[in-house]
This record gives C-alpha cells, structure tokens and sequence, in this order.
C-alpha cells in the first residue's frame, strides 16, 4: 500500500466516529429507559456501556499493533494458527453479516426520506417498500464510486465531510435540549430525589440494558479491517479509537440529557424515534427536515460499512481463502475494487429478504461469537509466545488483565440472547457450523476439482479486465519467503566460508 494512499489520524477518528454514532442514538435511548427503568440509571448504563467498549478496543489495538494484517478477526486466528474457525467465520460475515448490516443501513436511509416526504406527499403503501431500497440504493451506489477511488485523497476526505455534518445535526439537537434545561428551568427529570425512581430490580433487564447501550458503540473496531491502510498503526489506532469512543460518548449522554430536558418518561419510552418526537416538541416547523438530516447522518455510517466490509473480504481473498479476485487492488489507488463490488452486489440482493431485523439477530450473536474466539485465540498467543510480551516502540501492549475481562464481557453478549430468545443462539451456532462445512468442503482440500480453479481463473482475469485491477501480495507470506531467502544465503554464505576455509 502506497504511503500516500494511507488513512491519517483524523480520517481514523471520523472513520470510528462514523462508525458508532448512527441510527442507534435514535433507538436504543428508549429501549435502554425501558430495560433499566429510571433516567439515572439509563445515563449510567450509557457511561458504562462506554467503558466495557473501551476494553474491547484496547484488545484490538494490541492485536493490530502487534499482527499488522487487515482482516480484523479473520488475520488473528488466522495468525494463531486456527484457520478452519478464522475462515468460517469470514465466509459468514462476508457473505451474510456485513451485507445484511449494509442493507439496513440503507434501507433505514431511504425510510426517513421517505417519512420525511409523508408530510407533503401521499406515497402508496404497496410501493412505499419499493421505494425506500431505491432511494436506498441511488445513495449506496455512488458510495461504492467513492471507494473505488484513493481511500486517503477521497473517501477518507468524504467519511470527514460525512462525520463533520453528523455532529452538525447532533448539535442542533443538543444545544435545543440544553437551552430548555438551562433557560427555561426545565430539569424535573433530573431532580436528585427522583431521578433513580422506578428503576428496575431485576439484574436481566440491566443486562439487556447494557445489550442496546453495546450495540449503540458497536464499532470501535473498525480500522483492524484495514490495519495496512492505517499510517503509523501504534500512533493512530489508539488515538482514533479512544478519541472515537470518548466523542461518541460525549455525544450518546449530550443527546440523552437533551432528550430528557423536554420529554417526560412515557414520551421517551414509547417512542420509537426520540429525536422525531424531540424534534415536533422543539422545533416548531423546523421538524419537518429532521427525517431528513437524520438520513444525511446515515451517510457516514454507509461509508465505514462499505470500508471495513470490504477489507473483510479482501483479506479473505489476499489469504486464498476467497476467491482470487476479491484479493486484488487498483494499482494506484491501492482500492480492493473487487471486493467493494461483491460486497455491495449481495448487499442489495439480501436487501429483498423479508424479515432483516430477525437475521440481523442472528449475525450479531455470530460476529460476538467471533469475537469471543478471538478474544481466546490473544490469550493463548500471549501464553504460547505468538505475541512479544513487552511493548515496544511500534506495539501497543495491555495487561493481560484486559482480554480476560473482555472475554467475560463477550460470553455474557452471548448468553444474554439465548436466554432472551432461545432460537437466536440456535440460528447463530448454525450459521457458524455452515461456515465451517464451506472450509472443510472448498477451502480444506489440497486439489480441488478442476472446473472450480477453471472459475476462479476466469473470473479473475474478467475482474482485472473490468475494474483495472492486480491481485495484491500476503505480506504475511512475503514475510517469511524473504526471512527464508536470508536464512538460505546465511548458511550459502557460511557454507562457502568453510568450503574456502578447507581449501
């Protein structure tokens, strides 16, 4: 990867940011006072959810640091040696979870531009769903242009624009709430002898509190997709992600508090869009852009999917467990075109399955799966010694301490479901077990049948033909021919030594 072509420090902020602030400061608020009961708590939950995602970047940075691989998951088992769970779990993410995810992102994206039209417009409901995935569509297709082209010169430059008008409009929502708490004295659900009241007393409903507050900062993560597209890894991963979950914080409490300044307890809790509901309370005719902006928010949040979804399957590709054209780049815009492509394709076509929510469900519970294992696979290579055990100038390191809290975090994520809805952990194992099938029945096998090479080649060479693109080296593997190459003239050298020496 060219220098030039490499993520600086501000685009990694506005990637993470971009990543974790979306939809969810509009939905998780009110399922999060539901769960935990007391605006006290709700805030709390919010501030801690906050921390446990602090842990698991601080995880993921060692391990970005220390195994320079884009791939996230997929290059840490893959880097422990465990390369049947690191390749199933690629095959599911690459092919359900990370699509599916980009395709409520884009649908969610045509729904508020739709609903913001509802106010001037009648819009048939037979083809109300129609209508969301084309407007949908018409934003993800330029999106995917975007990425085709150099990741530092224009889609970072974009994820910053993208970020910048997500706090915009964040802002405008915040300053609202906090003029109503301050000027206009409106503060009776911050009353130090009622704000705790009604809080729950039993521990699930806290947990399943946490649940939505996690997956609110679900995202912290982001940047180990493209970890050899990062500019100085040991400065900028910590950085971006501590600054991303410290901005993303700031902003999740600031809206809540601004939330909780205008609308009474049963508003927040029964609505389904806080900020819509905010917004008709406030903002007089003003509202009406609100479904608007929101989907400009969306923007940013598109983008991160397409980046690291992308460089998921990439990584995939690079490692030969993909396809041989998934694991190729444009020259000079080191962009995995290939990759973007496939990516979106199957976005849009997962975006005509009936129920996404319910399968979004099911690939959450999978990727914390994945996570878990991950979080096993660091312990073991800090014991076994896969990882160097000091820091030193280019790793970050962390006590060991950390990755074991976290693995405890990652079981919890996992048992909370099940107990919840029983079939989610059934569906999740399973689609995992499939991936696994994939590895041992293409991926396993030394000498594949011969049709299949035969479509592999060809639809490499259509893929450079069509997107101008060259297949990209293992770094990993040139690593160790080349340390090969030195050892063999080390011992050529030694050898000719004593051969004169005999002489």
């Amino acid at each position: 990867m060219k220098s030039e072509n490499k993520v600086t420090v501000v685009a990694a902020v506005a990637y993470t940011v971009g990543d974790i602030v979306g939809s969810g400061i509009f939905v998780s608020p009110s399922v999060i006072l539901s769960h935990s009961g007391s605006v006290g708590v709700s805030l709390l939950v919010w501030g801690f959810s906050a921390v446990i995602a602090s842990f698991g970047a601080l995880c993921y940075i060692e391990l970005g640091t220390s195994i320079r691989r884009s791939g996230c998951d997929f290059a840490y088992l893959s880097h422990a040696g465990w390369n049947p769970l690191a390749s199933a779990f690629l095959f599911v993410s690459c092919s359900l979870t990370y699509p599916s995810i980009l395709a409520v992102q884009t649908i969610t994206f045509g729904e508020y531009i739709v609903n913001g039209f509802h106010k001037f417009i009648h819009v048939s409901p037979n083809w109300e769903p129609i209508l969301k995935r084309l407007i949908g569509f018409s934003v993800l297709l330029p999106l995917m242009g975007v990425n085709f082209l150099s990741l530092r010169r224009v889609a970072a430059r974009f994820q910053i624009v993208a970020t910048a008008a997500k706090l915009l409009v964040i802002c405008v929502i915040v300053i609202t709430g906090f003029y109503h708490l301050i000027f206009k004295g409106e503060t009776q659900n911050f009353d130090s002898k009622t704000i705790f009241d009604g809080t729950t007393k039993e521990s699930g409903d806290i947990v399943l509190a946490l649940y939505a507050g996690l997956f609110a900062y679900n995202g912290w993560d982001i940047l180990n997709f493209g970890t050899e597209e990062i500019e100085n890894p040991r400065r900028t991963l910590p950085l971006a992600a501590f600054l991303g979950i410290l901005i993303s914080a700031i902003t999740y409490l600031s809206m809540n508090i601004a939330y909780f300044s205008v609308l009474t307890i049963d508003e927040f809790r029964n609505s389904e869009t806080v900020a819509v509901t905010f917004a008709e309370r406030t903002l007089g005719s003003f509202h009406y852009a609100v479904p608007f902006l929101i989907g400009v928010m969306l923007l940013g949040n598109l983008n991160s999917t397409i980046f690291g979804s992308s460089r998921y399957l990439f990584a995939g590709g690079v490692a030969a467990v993909m396809p041989k054209a998934v694991g190729c780049v444009h020259e000079e815009s080191g962009s995995p075109r290939a990759a973007i492509l496939v990516e979106v394709l199957i976005c849009v076509g997962v975006s005509f399955i009936g129920d996404l929510d319910s399968l979004i469900s099911y690939m959450t519970f999978a990727m914390w799966m994945q996570r878990t294992m991950t979080q096993i696979a660091f312990i073991w290579m800090r014991y076994s010694g896969k990882l160097p055990l000091k820091p030193t100038e280019n790793i970050f390191r962390i006590p060991l301490a950390v990755p074991f809290i976290f693995l405890f975090l990652c079981l919890m994520l996992l048992i909370v479901p099940v107990w919840q809805h029983f079939k989610v952990g059934i569906y999740g194992c399973s689609l995992a077990i499939v991936g696994l099938v994939t590895y041992f029945l293409f991926i396993y096998p030394s000498n594949l049948p011969a049709f299949l090479h035969k479509i592999n080649d060809s639809t490499l060479k259509f893929a450079q033909i069509l997107l101008n693109i060259q297949p990209e080296k293992d770094v990993e593997k040139e690593e160790k021919r080349e340390e090969n190459e030195r050892k063999i003239t080390k011992i050529t050298k030694i050898e000719n030594e004593e051969k004169i020496t005999k002489f």
